[in-house]
């Protein structure tokens, strides 16, 4: 599984959020079971609902599949990458499946998809900087998990209102080149003059 996975530098990110991590209990790329939310670190408190209910909206819009993972800190391997990839592999996600692997003990987090999938590089980095990492930082664990949601759906849906409005301006453009197009058409037929008839002897 040729799996592309975006960070930008943002390991240590969580670092911010307040606590040690003394404590901490190591793990291993886990199986998902038959849901999008893994909380083994235990910290979603009963948000976790929120997290199923936009995961299954992304798929239900989109066709896309978000899993969110929650451990305290990642081992075997302890790259934060290489667990989020492992995780993946050993799930056997394909090009449209995400994981979100955050780690709230060693303050690590990764967004991992596959170099086939739907949503670019550049767009990964983007949902990492605008949803992911302001929500970690406040130590919103629940609103991390639904922002990649929301990010990964505008992604692949064309982002919303702004594109609503360009294709509309197109469109516009497009129908002006139309009409513009038919009228001078319309006025080089109109110069055209009728040959007199000849007169009858």
């Amino acid at each position: 599984m040729g799996l592309k996975a975006v960070l930008g530098g943002a390991l240590l990110v969580i670092g911010l959020v307040a606590g040690p991590a003394a404590g901490a209990v190591a793990q291993d790329p886990v199986q998902l079971g038959g849901g999008h939310v893994v909380d083994q670190a235990d910290v979603l408190r009963g948000e976790k609902a929120a997290i199923e209910k936009a995961a299954v909206q992304l798929y239900k819009d989109h066709n896309i599949d978000l899993y969110v993972v929650y451990v305290d800190t990642f081992t075997n391997p302890a790259d934060a990458a290489d667990w989020a990839n492992e995780t993946a592999s050993q799930n056997n996600l394909g090009a449209t499946d995400y994981v979100l692997a955050v780690a709230t003990g060693s303050r690590q987090y990764y967004l991992s998809g596959d170099s086939s999938g739907p949503v670019s590089d550049d767009q990964l980095a983007q949902i990492e900087r605008n949803q992911i990492e302001p929500k970690l930082r406040a130590g919103d664990w629940s609103g991390a998990a639904i922002g990649a949601a929301n990010g990964l759906g505008d992604a692949v849906g064309g982002g919303g209102t702004a594109s609503f409005w360009l294709v509309l301006v197109a469109i516009l453009v497009v129908a002006g080149v139309i009409v513009f197009v038919v009228r001078s058409r319309s006025k080089k037929g109109t110069g055209r003059s009728e040959q007199p008839s000849a007169a009858s002897s």
